[in-house]
C-alpha cells in the first residue's frame, strides 16, 4: 500500500540523533567515519573522506557542510542528502525516510472512503453578548463572599466588572455538573481578544468557602488553551507574560493610568499551565521589542517560562517577584501591608535578565568567489575570538620573510635587479576545525568609501575591522600549527579535560592560600570557561575581596597568565579598559578597582566604568554603541570574562552578576609549610597553550551543553552558574564537578536576596547543627562559621563593613538575636575554652529538629553528633573544638583570623595531647 508521510513530521524525526545516525548509516555504510558528535565523507553523494560533515547534535543537527568548493552540494540537510545519493525527487525522498524511520503516515490509501469529521463549533470565540454580562455582573455584585474575594487580592471588583466583564456563574441557581453533583457560584470571566474584544469563551475563578463544587480548586476554562489579552495589541511594543488571570488583571490595574500601559500588552493563557497552540508558532512573538516571562518564582512558574523559551525562538527578559517579598504579583503588590508602586515594578523590568534560546543558524557563508551577485544582510562580525556559524575563530600575527626583486642602478646608468630580503607582518586566522584563513579586503568600484569596503575572510565571513591581535594574542604561532598539523591528521589536540583542570588547580593551591578550598576548583573552572565563553548567552563575573597583603593581586595576575588573551588593567583611563574589551576580547583583570564607578569622568567618553560592567556579563546587553569626540558612531562588545579586586566590595547590582572569592593573609602554619610560591611562567604558559587548543576543540559541545542547561533556567543566579556548569560536566570527573557546585550554592546564597545578618546568623547557625551541636552552641563557633560566609564580612574591618551587617562583629548583640529569632533558649552561661572565658547558649529543640528534617528531604548530609569531653552543657557547645585536633577542624582556615587567643591556647594543649581524636565523624 502507497503512504505519503507529512514532511514536517519527518523534519521533526531528523532532529534526533538517534535518527540521523540512522539515515546516514544507511545512505554511506562504511565511508562514514565519526568525529566526536559529526560524521565524515567525501561528497554528499558519498564515498570515503572528510571533505562533506554531518551534524548530529546542536543547532546544526541532521545538516552537512561540504568545504571543499567542487563539491555536489555546499550545504543542506538530510532530504537534501538523500536526493544526491539516489537521484530522486524530494517526495521520493521524503518517502524514503518515513519508511526508514517509521514514521506514521499522513495519508494511506485505503478501499473505503472514511468518515467526515464532525465540524468544530467556534462560535465561542464569538463576541459575547451584552445581556449575558450584564446577568454575570448582577450575580457578582449581589455576592459579598465574591466581592472580598477580589479584593483580598488588591482587586477593584466594579473596575473588573467594567474593563473584563467579570462577573459570578448561577449564584442561585446552581448549574448541575455531569457527575449530578451541583456547581456554581465561580467568578467567571470572558476572554478578551488580541483586538480588545470580550468573546464568550469563558474563564472561571473558585472561590474558597463559597463556590459549590468547582472544577479546580483555582481557575479552569474549557475548551483548548487560547491567549487572554489584557486589551487591544495594536501600537504595543512591549509584551510581559503572566502566570494566570488574576495576575494579568493585578498588573493591569497597576499599570492602567501610567505610559506602561501604552507601550506594554499582558497576556496569559486561559488554561494556566497549558500552552496557547498559537505560542508554538515562532511568529507569535515576532514584532515585539521585549518579551517578558513573568510567571511565579516557584518551580510551577520556571517549568512554565521553560516550555515558552523552548517553543519561541527569540530572546526573552526573565521578570520575577524578589522572592523575599513572594512569589506573584499579588503577592508583589500588596505584601508587606505596603503598597508597591509602578516605579518598582518598572525597576523589575529594566533590570531584568535577558534570556533565550539560541537562534537556529545558517549554513557557513560560501567563499566571495561562490556567492552569486545580488544583494546581500550586512552580516559582519568581530573576529576577536568570535563563535559563528558553530566554528569559534581566533586572529594571531606572524612575521613573513621573502626575497623579492628590487632595481638597482650601476656606476654607468644602467640598471639591474637583485634578490633582496623583505620581512612584515601578516594577520592570518585560525578556525576551530583547524583551517587556516587568510583575511583581505574585498574588491570594489572606485567610488566605495574606505569604511563600505568588506574585509572577508577566505571562507567568507564577513568581518566588521581588521583585527589589531599583536599586543593582545597569548597563542603562540608553534602551538597553533601544532593544533592545525593534529587536527588535520586526526590526531588529539590536547590531554584529557580531568587531566588539564587537576594541573590548573594544582598550581592555584601553589600560587596563593585561600579560605574556602572550593574556590580553587572554582577559579580552574572559570579560567578554562574564558576559552569559551563566547559560546555562552551570559556568563559571571569575578570579584576578589579581601584587605592589603591578602595576595588577590597575586591570585589576579596568576589568573591573568592560565587565561585566554589575559590581561591586566592596574590603571590608566576608561579608554584604556574600552580598547582592550574591543580588541582583545579576552579575560580582563581590573586590579585595586576601589569604590567601582567611580573612575568616570576622563576624556574616554565611554561613560561609567561601573555601567560597563553591570552589562558586560551578558552576551545582548554588553553591545553599546558610542559617539567618539568626531561625532562617529562606534559599537563596542563589552561582553567578556573579567576579574576584579578591591577591598571594600561590590554595589549590590553589581553583586547579582558576580562570585565573590574572599582572600585573607596567610596563617602562619600555611607560611610555615612553604608550599605558597606564588607566581610560575614555567607552569602557566604551557598550560595556557594546551588550552587554547582544548576551546578551539570544544567550544562546540560546550555551546549545546550549555544550550541544554540554559533551557532550564529562569533567574539570573541560574544564568550565570550555567557556564561553570557546564565546564564541570565536560572534566568527567565527580569530585571537581561536586567542588565547583558547592562552590557556587556557597557564593550564590541568595545573592540577589539581599542577605541580611539575620539572615547570614541563621544560615551560619544552621550549618552549627548541621555539624554536630544539637544541645548547645557557643559563640566562639558562631564567630567561626560566620567567618567562613564572605558575605559576613566578619574578618573586615568595621569601616569597611556594611552598617546592616555591623551586629555580627557585636557579641552581646548576636546573644540578642540569637533569641529573637528562635535558635536558643533561656539557658546560657560562660565556660573556659583553651583558656579562654567564653559563652554558650542552650539550643532550641524546635530549631534543631527543623534543620534536620529539611536536611532530610532535602537528601543532605548531616553529621552526628559531637562526642563531647562531658555531659554538661558547656562541654556540649565546646566539643567543636575539644573534641577534634587543629589539623581535622572545619574551621582550620579562619580560626587563627576569627579566634587568635582561642587558636593560640588550643596549639598549646595539642602539644601535650597524644593518640588519637576522641571523636570518630562519621555521615549518614
Amino acid at each position: 500500500m502507497s503512504r505519503r508521510y507529512d514532511i514536517k513530521a519527518i523534519r521533526d524525526l531528523l532532529t534526533r540523533p538517534d535518527n540521523i545516525e540512522r539515515v546516514i548509516a544507511d545512505l554511506y555504510g562504511a565511508d562514514a567515519v565519526r568525529d566526536k558528535s559529526a560524521y565524515l565523507v567525501a561528497d554528499a553523494t558519498g564515498g570515503a573522506g572528510r571533505s562533506c560533515r554531518f551534524e548530529t547534535t546542536g543547532q546544526f543537527a541532521g545538516r552537512f557542510t561540504d568545504f571543499n568548493p567542487s563539491g555536489s552540494k555546499p550545504h543542506g540537510d538530510l532530504i537534501d542528502a538523500v536526493q544526491c545519493v539516489r537521484g530522486c525527487s524530494t517526495a521520493d525522498a521524503i518517502q524514503y525516510l518515513g519508511d526508514l524511520l517509521g514514521a506514521a503516515p499522513k495519508l494511506s490509501v485505503v478501499q473505503s472512503k472514511p468518515k467526515a469529521s464532525p465540524s468544530v463549533q467556534a462560535d465561542d470565540l464569538d463576541p459575547i453578548s451584552a445581556e449575558t454580562l450584564r446577568k454575570n455582573r448582577a450575580r457578582l455584585a449581589k455576592a459579598p463572599k465574591a466581592l472580598a474575594y477580589l479584593e483580598g487580592r488588591g482587586l477593584n471588583p466594579e473596575f473588573l466588572m467594567e474593563r473584563f466583564g467579570v462577573g459570578l456563574t448561577g449564584l442561585f441557581q446552581p448549574k448541575t455538573g455531569d457527575d449530578g453533583e451541583p456547581r456554581g457560584h465561580a467568578i467567571t470571566a470572558p476572554v478578551m481578544s488580541r483586538e480588545g474584544t470580550l468573546i464568550k469563551r469563558q474563564m472561571k475563578i473558585a472561590v474558597p468557602g463559597f463556590s459549590v463544587n468547582p472544577v479546580d480548586t483555582n481557575s479552569w476554562a474549557v475548551g483548548s488553551p487560547i491567549t487572554a489579552w489584557s486589551g487591544p495589541a495594536e501600537g504595543k511594543r512591549w509584551l510581559f507574560v503572566a502566570e494566570g488571570v488574576k495576575d494579568l488583571w493585578r498588573l493591569y490595574e497597576a499599570i492602567r493610568e501610567t505610559s506602561l500601559v501604552g507601550r506594554m500588552a499582558i497576556i496569559t493563557s486561559t488554561h494556566g499551565s497549558g500552552v496557547p497552540e498559537e505560542w508554538k508558532n515562532p511568529e507569535f512573538w515576532t514584532g515585539w521589542e521585549k518579551v517578558f516571562l513573568g510567571q511565579d518564582n516557584d518551580p510551577a512558574g520556571e517549568e512554565m517560562a521553560k516550555r515558552v523559551r523552548q517553543l519561541a525562538q527569540r530572546e526573552f527578559f526573565r521578570v520575577e517577584v524578589p522572592r523575599e517579598i513572594g512569589k506573584d504579583w499579588t503577592d508583589f503588590f500588596e505584601a508587606d501591608d505596603r503598597l508597591r508602586g509602578v516605579a518598582e515594578f518598572e525597576q523589575l523590568l529594566d533590570g531584568a535578565p535577558a534570556i533565550g534560546v539560541a537562534m537556529p543558524a545558517e549554513a557557513p557563508t560560501a567563499p566571495l568567489a561562490l556567492q552569486n551577485d545580488g544583494e546581500y544582510e550586512d552580516r559582519r562580525i568581530n573576529i576577536n575570538g568570535a563563535f559563528h556559524s558553530g566554528q569559534m575563530y581566533y586572529p594571531f600575527q606572524v612575521r613573513m620573510v621573502e626575497t623579492v626583486k628590487r632595481k638597482r642602478q650601476a656606476p654607468d646608468g644602467s640598471s639591474f635587479m637583485v634578490d633582496v630580503k623583505a620581512s612584515y607582518y601578516q594577520t592570518k586566522v585560525v578556525r576551530s576545525d583547524g583551517l587556516m584563513l587568510g583575511m583581505s579586503t574585498a574588491p570594489a568600484p572606485h567610488w566605495v568609501e574606505d569604511e563600505d569596503k568588506v574585509i572577508v575572510l577566505d571562507d567568507g565571513t564577513e568581518v566588521l575591522s581588521m583585527p589589531k591581535p599583536r599586543e593582545f594574542s597569548t597563542w603562540t604561532w608553534p602551538s597553533i600549527q601544532k593544533f592545525v598539523k593534529n587536527t588535520e591528521e586526526g590526531k588529539p589536540t590536547h590531554r584529557p579535560t580531568a587531566e588539564i583542570t587537576a594541573d590548573i588547580v594544582a598550581f592555584l593551591r601553589q600560587l596563593t592560600w585561600l579560605p574556602n578550598d572550593t574556590d580553587y576548583e572554582l577559579i580552574a573552572a572559570y579560567v578554562m570557561m574564558s576559552y569559551c565563553y563566547n559560546g555562552f548567552d551570559a556568563i559571571p563575573l569575578l570579584l576578589l575581596n579581601g584587605e592589603k597583603g591578602s595576595g588577590k593581586t597575586s591570585l589576579a595576575e596568576g589568573i591573568a597568565d592560565l587565561s585566554f588573551n589575559g590581561r591586566v588593567l592596574g590603571g590608566g583611563s576608561e579608554k584604556a579598559f574600552v580598547r582592550f574589551i574591543d580588541q582583545g576580547r579576552g579575560l580582563l583583570v581590573l586590579d585595586d578597582l576601589e569604590a567601582v564607578g567611580r573612575r568616570g569622568g576622563d576624556d574616554g567618553g565611554y561613560g561609567d566604568i561601573n555601567q560597563v560592567l553591570k552589562v558586560s556579563y551578558s552576551k545582548t546587553t554588553g553591545v553599546k554603541s558610542v559617539v567618539e569626540k568626531n561625532g562617529t558612531t562606534r559599537t563596542l562588545n563589552f561582553y567578556g570574562p573579567k576579574v576584579i579586586t578591591n577591598i571594600l566590595g561590590i554595589d549590590a547590582v553589581n553583586a547579582t552578576r558576580m562570585y565573590q572569592i574572599l582572600c585573607r593573609p596567610m596563617p602562619k602554619t600555611v607560611q610555615d609549610e612553604g608550599r605558597i610560591r606564588g607566581r610560575d611562567l614555567a607552569i602557566t604558559e604551557p598550560l595556557r597553550q594546551e588550552l587554547h587548543a582544548w576551546g578551539m576543540a570544544n567550544i562546540a559541545e560546550a555551546n549545546r551543553i550549555y544550550l541544554e542547561k540554559a533551557a532550564n533556567r529562569g533567574g539570573r543566579a541560574e544564568q550565570i552558574a550555567a557556564p561553570l556548569e557546564t565546564i564541570a560536566e565536560m572534566t568527567d570527573d565527580e569530585d571537581f564537578s561536586g567542588a565547583v557546585k558547592s562552590a557556587i550554592q556557597r557564593l550564590a546564597f541568595n545573592k540577589s536576596d539581599n542577605l541580611t545578618a539575620e539572615d547570614l546568623l541563621v544560615q551560619a547557625a544552621e550549618t552549627i547543627v548541621e555539624r554536630g551541636s544539637r544541645v548547645s552552641i557557643s559563640l566562639s563557633q558562631i564567630q567561626a562559621e560566620l567567618a567562613l560566609i564572605p558575605e559576613a564580612r566578619t574578618l573586615d574591618a568595621a569601616a569597611a563593613v556594611p552598617r546592616d551587617l555591623l551586629p555580627l562583629q557585636d557579641p552581646a548583640t548576636i546573644g540578642r538575636m540569637l533569641k529573637a529569632l528562635g535558635i536558643r533558649n533561656d539557658q546560657s552561661g560562660r565556660a573556659r575554652l583553651s583558656g579562654q572565658t567564653v559563652r554558650y547558649y542552650g539550643l532550641d529543640e524546635d530549631f534543631v529538629a527543623g534543620v534536620l528534617e529539611r536536611a532530610e528531604q532535602e537528601k543532605r548530609a548531616v553529621e552526628d553528633p559531637y562526642a563531647a569531653l562531658g555531659p554538661d552543657m558547656a562541654r556540649q557547645a565546646f566539643a567543636f573544638c575539644e573534641a577534634t585536633r587543629c589539623g581535622m577542624c572545619a574551621y582550620s582556615t579562619v580560626c587563627e583570623a576569627a579566634l587568635p587567643q582561642i587558636k593560640e591556647g588550643k596549639v598549646a594543649q595539642d602539644r601535650h595531647r597524644s593518640g588519637p581524636s576522641p571523636i570518630q565523624r562519621r555521615t549518614r
